[in-house]
């Protein structure tokens, strides 16, 4: 019934557009300018309603929804107000003198409106993600037209990836100007360094089969997972020559030892958990195997 009502409506004003412009109702009814701009109207609102009934069952997304009816509702009342205006010059002309002035006054506000579109139609960060914007680093809370809220993680008093207990409000419009990571998107982990301070005399071709496993056993049940996303993101963004490596080492020499890196890829938001025992399990290796696992000791370290 509903739809019946709707259909009739939509019907019954093009109709009278119809009748409009061929200028047959002007015989049988005294068409006076009011009445053509009241029908003109009434028309674009239900041009109006149409588009948004069509956003509302094609478009999924419920923020990117709500924008699209936002401009649709700005498009209609800005159509009914030149309707109803007889110079469009001099009109068009006031409201461009407006329109500069709002800006110059609501610049921070209109930035962050920018800001908070380029976030939503751009899906750069979603409720939830892990981002790093310019020197701020957190997991995304609350996201609106004006601000950013985001948990901090890090920060000025800890040198690791735990929370700070801190919750930091930064302006969409720091986007438009600032570099943007996400840590969640795309691909959600990270490639991370492990260092350890060996000397000449260390077996190495050991200590990387032995450390290889103990990490491969530690991510073992993500590793596949790990790999689907990264092939995926290289597809999508066509980086070439870029192969995927879960485990890989690097020898520095660094005086008289050398300096012992393993790089392996860990969930941003697990990082300090998984380093710390991967750390701790390749100690508990070291320890084990002193014949073939040196440490520098007093002048040589």
């Amino acid at each position: 019934m509903r739809k019946r009502f709707f259909l009739f409506i939509t019907f019954f004003v093009f109709a009278l557009v119809l009748l409009q412009v061929v200028g047959l109702l002007q015989e049988f009814l005294d068409w006076t300018v009011t009445v053509t701009h009241l029908v003109n109207s009434v028309f674009v609102v239900v041009c109006g309603l149409i588009l948004s009934y069509i956003t509302s069952k094609v478009v999924e997304d419920t923020t990117i929804r709500k924008i699209i009816h936002y401009m649709i509702f700005v498009g209609v009342a800005i159509t009914i107000f030149f309707i109803f205006q007889e110079n469009l010059v001099a009109v068009g002309i006031s409201l461009g003198i407006i329109a500069v002035a709002f800006t110059l006054i609501f610049q921070s506000p209109i930035l962050n409106l920018v800001g908070w579109v380029y976030i939503t139609l751009g899906r750069v960060y979603r409720e939830g993600d892990r981002i790093r914007v310019g020197n701020f680093k957190g997991d995304v809370v609350d996201i609106n037209p004006m601000r950013t809220k985001i948990f901090e993680i890090g920060g000025e008093f800890t040198a690791s990836d735990l929370p700070s207990g801190r919750i930091i409000t930064l302006p969409n419009s720091l986007l438009l100007s600032e570099p943007v990571s996400n840590f969640t998107k795309d691909v959600p982990y990270v490639w991370v360094d492990v260092p350890f301070d060996l000397t000449y005399e260390t077996d190495f071709k050991f200590v990387k089969s032995e450390v290889e496993k103990i990490i491969r056993n530690r991510i073992k049940e993500k590793l596949e997972t790990i790999r689907e996303r990264y092939e995926k993101a290289v597809r999508t963004y066509h980086v070439k020559d870029e192969p995927f490596i879960d485990v890989s080492f690097n020898l520095i020499p660094a005086g008289s030892w050398i300096e012992f890196r393993v790089t392996f890829p860990v969930d941003p938001k697990e990082q300090h958990v998984i380093m710390t025992e991967i750390t701790e399990d390749i100690l508990q290796m070291f320890n084990k195997h002193p014949d073939k696992v040196r440490f520098p000791k007093g002048r040589s370290r």
